[in-house]
């Protein structure tokens, strides 16, 4: 038997009356593991894509049991953070498969969720979670200071070996918030063209323009 938080990054419809779920933790990785009875009225409100739950499972990849650790007011979610939740599982589940017990993939989701809550700028948040992603996979750009510089001006000097200062500058400044975001961009869509996938939706979608 094992318990973990994690991520449930996609949710299928499998035979009759069950579901196939993808679910993302640092301490396995990526697992899809089958839940018994999981379309019935009981237990589907359990299994929501984009939710965060402490996921109980066996060696044969059943699921067992679920304990709500963060969700999301879906239901008063306007269509950009909705599409982020998409953008974020779909990240998650296509380019993160092993376990990485250091990872802050799970915090920083969790962050992002509950700025996107509390309806505050999720765009940092958004920024912060695609870089740990990329960082997990293997992937992780180069942010060394002559980057910085020519992506934001040569009056932001960053400590590259933590983003601490980045962040603190980005979430001071929207104008530099939407210069990295678009930078974001660009290195998402180098990394997913390398790698031969396609983006469902376009990321410039998931920004609201103030």
């Amino acid at each position: 038997m094992f318990k973990t938080p994690a991520i449930i990054t996609k949710v299928d419809n499998y035979k009759e009356n069950h579901l196939l779920i993808s679910v993302f933790s640092c301490e396995f990785g990526k697992k899809s593991l089958i839940v018994f009875g999981g379309k019935s009225k009981k237990k589907n409100t359990d299994f929501v894509k984009g939710i965060i739950s402490e996921i109980e499972f066996n060696k044969e990849n059943s699921c067992l049991n679920t304990n709500l650790i963060q969700s999301y007011n879906w239901f008063l979610f306007d269509k950009y953070r909705l599409k982020v939740i998409d953008y974020s599982c779909f990240l998650i589940n296509k380019l993160l498969f092993l376990e990485d017990k250091h990872s802050e993939i799970l915090n920083t989701y969790r962050a992002l969720l509950i700025s996107m809550n509390n309806c505050s700028n999720y765009l940092v948040d958004l920024i912060q979670l695609e870089l740990e992603i990329l960082k997990s996979s293997g992937y992780q750009p180069d942010l060394s200071d002559s980057v910085i510089k020519k992506v934001l001006g040569e009056g932001l000097s960053i400590n590259t070996n933590s983003y601490a200062e980045l962040f603190n500058s980005l979430r001071n400044d929207q104008n530099l918030q939407k210069v990295f975001s678009n930078f974001m961009e660009k290195v998402m869509a180098k990394v997913l063209n390398n790698l031969n996938i396609n983006l469902p939706f376009s990321r410039s979608e998931i920004i609201k323009e103030n």
